[in-house]
């Protein structure tokens, strides 16, 4: 028996998964009292991805032995890995009840915490674990982090600091200690951190990407693209975080008037990445390449899935107003009373803004709202108003959708559209004779182009070029205002809200 564990467990280290498993399933099954081999055929199976197998076999050693915490434990780790956060919990606070300070549990039940944004909870968490073991250096990491994410950067660098004392090449801590100095203005301090992470290791794109923040505050453009472009390039084609924080320095950098700099370095970048649509359509933008009538939409469903979480927070820092004005535009123009039944459409719904107060004006309603990001479509499920939600393009969706509507919406929808034709088409295909469509507009201030892409990657146009085609459509304008719709740094961001009927219809 010892000649064969020791076998199973030279293979087992030497991440030969099948061969120990092969070897542990035969002690398992001779010695079927034993909890070790039990959670070692786990251990083997959750390696090689067999999640049902590994749970199997964690539960029996739990029956071989209920004192233990070993399986517990084992489980509470491969639930929180599959991130089913509800077992990790369970099974976590069972060991709880069995070792009421078992810092592992505690640990998960923290990280679990984290992953579900409950920062103080979680901080709560970890330092408890911190007071049961003061030479814990995951605590002390886990707890500068989640400072950093509660924004209280003077604690971050205090926990990361110490972190750093009890392990002097902590990657993490470094990190942390130089995105808190960031934060708190200490751009010099900031940097030797980063620069310190990054002698440790030097493939690391968030440390690169992390420099660059800090040269871009400095207003070293040159810095920050140099550092920028290496944290795309050790990305590669799979990261498109990096590919998206790239592009919007890019941006950042000419409106900062470099715009030299930004184009030569979107061309570098398309050259890179030829077949990257986030690079295709962010890089045009930048060099104004009129050939992109909209956006690409897995750029979208990139960049709106990364802001999901925070999307209302952000956009309360904005002004942002749209929904509002597409509301009281409903009020003013949609005819309620001449409907039995709404049946509403929201457009690029989001998590659901415009739809929460356009609902209050429009009666009796049945709510569809569609986006392409999955992450806004689950915040815009929380509010309680939608009977259908779906992600899915918009074109494709007027396209092929069988209902039929008497009101659709699109607030700051159509920014991600340079030519119209196709969207005002398929709303109308959809809408009931008489039925309203209220959209806002961002307005072209700039050329007499009928519209124009902004290096932000949104789109203005001109509202010549909307009314007769929204005309040429079969629609009529009921009204037509001009509204300050949001900032952009700061800049305000002019354009119009206007509610159009359906009037006729046109054959295509």
């Amino acid at each position: 028996m010892d000649a064969l564990e020791e076998q199973a467990g030279r293979l087992y280290d030497q991440k030969q998964y099948p061969e120990a498993l092969d070897i542990y399933l035969s002690l398992a099954k001779k010695y079927p009292k034993t909890e070790k081999y039990s959670i070692f055929c786990g251990n083997c199976y959750d390696a090689l991805g067999q999640t049902e197998e590994a749970i199997r076999y964690y539960k029996k050693a739990s029956k071989i032995n209920p004192v233990s915490t070993t399986s517990l434990l084992a489980l509470a780790n491969l639930y929180y890995n599959n991130e089913d956060y509800k077992a990790a919990c369970k099974f976590s606070n069972m060991i709880l009840q069995k070792s009421k300070n078992n810092v592992s549990a505690l640990l998960i039940l923290g990280n679990v915490a984290y992953c579900q944004k409950q920062f103080d909870k979680a901080f709560a968490l970890y330092e408890k674990v911190y007071h049961l073991d003061g030479s814990s250096y995951i605590a002390l990491i886990n707890m500068a982090n989640t400072c950093y994410d509660l924004g209280k950067y003077v604690k971050a660098v205090d926990f990361a600091s110490q972190a750093i004392r009890l392990y002097s090449s902590s990657v993490d801590a470094y990190i942390i200690l130089g995105n808190s100095y960031t934060e708190l203005g200490k751009l010099e301090k900031a940097e030797a951190s980063l620069l310190k992470a990054l002698s440790f290791r030097a493939d690391n794109p968030w440390i690169y990407n992390a420099l660059s923040r800090v040269y871009q505050k400095m207003e070293d453009y040159k810095s920050a693209l140099s550092f920028a472009w290496k944290s795309v390039l050790f990305g590669g084609n799979v990261q498109d975080d990096q590919h998206i924080n790239f592009g919007y320095l890019l941006y950042e950098c000419a409106e900062d008037g470099k715009e030299e700099l930004a184009k030569h370095y979107a061309r570098k970048w398309q050259e890179a990445f030829l077949d990257n649509k986030v690079v295709e359509f962010m890089a045009g933008a930048v060099l104004e390449d009129k050939k992109i009538k909209k956006a690409d939409p897995h750029y979208i469903e990139k960049i709106f899935d990364i802001f999901a979480i925070d999307f209302e927070n952000t956009l309360k820092g904005l002004d942002y107003m749209a929904p509002e004005y597409v509301a009281e535009s409903v009020k003013k123009n949609f005819k309620k009373d001449f409907w039995k039944k709404t049946n509403y459409l929201d457009l690029g719904c989001g998590t659901g803004m415009c739809a929460q107060k356009v609902k209050k004006y429009i009666g009796w309603s049945t709510i569809t709202g569609i986006d392409l990001s999955q992450k806004m479509l689950d915040q815009a499920a929380q509010k309680g108003i939608y009977k259908r939600l779906e992600q899915v393009e918009i074109v494709g969706f007027l396209e092929r959708d069988m209902q039929e509507y008497q009101l659709i919406t699109a607030a700051d929808v159509l920014t991600y559209f340079g030519d119209l034709r196709s969207v005002f088409e398929g709303v109308a295909s959809r809408l009931e004779l008489g039925g309203l469509f209220v959209f806002s507009i961002s307005e072209n201030l700039f050329t007499t182009d009928d519209f124009l892409l902004m290096p932000s990657g949104r789109f203005v146009h001109n509202m010549d070029y909307v009314m007769t085609l929204l005309k040429k459509c079969g629609y009529a304008k009921l009204s037509q205002e001009r509204k300050a719709l949001r900032n952009e740094g700061d800049k305000v961001v002019w354009g119009y809200v206007v509610a159009a009927e359906k009037v006729i219809i046109i054959e295509k």
